[in-house]
């Protein structure tokens, strides 16, 4: 894990954790490894049993653990790919656009027209037509 990696809080983070367990944290890389694994355990612990707590209140379950912004769960694909796009690192957000661009109906020669200078895409577009053209013949 690169330090400068920047990592997001989802919902669950915000209802499991509190500050100063982000204090406790942000204090591991100064412990001796020891410390640094009962610290951890104990951190993971905490957000366990917060988590555990969550459920155990019937109308917090009801409504689902992660609605704070959202008072309805994702409809389709589309909105799941939306909400897990801002966590994934540049290659994995670029797949989750691919993905999204595929099912908003461009073909794989639509996208890959997206990489080619204009330049390119005439000669593509020309191509196409002749190629549509000698099938018209056959």
């Amino acid at each position: 894990m690169n330090p400068s990696d920047e990592y997001k809080l989802t919902d669950l983070d915000y209802l499991v954790g509190d500050h100063h367990l982000q204090m406790i944290k942000a204090a591991l890389p100064y412990l001796n490894v020891t410390e640094q694994r009962a610290v951890s355990l104990f951190v993971k612990f905490q957000e366990l049993r917060r988590t555990f707590e969550l459920f155990e209140n019937e109308e917090v379950a009801a409504m689902g653990i992660c609605s704070l912004e959202q008072q309805k769960k994702p409809a389709s694909i589309r909105d799941l790919l939306k909400a897990i796009r801002p966590y994934g690192n540049p290659e994995e957000q670029d797949l989750i656009d691919m993905a999204q661009t595929f099912m908003d109906g461009q073909t794989p020669m639509d996208q890959l027209r997206r990489f080619l200078t204009p330049q390119q895409q005439s000669r593509f577009e020309t191509m196409q037509m002749v190629i549509s053209a000698l099938q018209a013949m056959a």
